[in-house]
């Protein structure tokens, strides 16, 4: 991939989180509660929703190669 390039990472449920004690968990703990109710919804869980709900999308940029010394 070349600096400005643009790549989409999707981890299905069955390699994310699977519990909240698994990490990497984001540092604060505004985006902590946003990331577990999402995937742990139980309203959506409850809907049948549970096979999806664990599906992470990333959205990842190259900014920066560094060069080897």
């Amino acid at each position: 991939m070349r600096v400005g390039g643009l790549r989409r990472v999707i981890i299905p449920p069955s390699q994310g989180y699977q519990n909240t004690s698994q990490e990497p968990v984001p540092p604060n703990f505004f985006d902590r509660q946003r990331l577990f109710t999402t995937i742990f919804n139980p309203t959506r869980l409850a809907n049948g929703e549970g096979s999806t709900l664990g599906t992470l999308i990333f959205d990842i940029e190259l900014i920066n190669i560094r060069q080897r010394p």
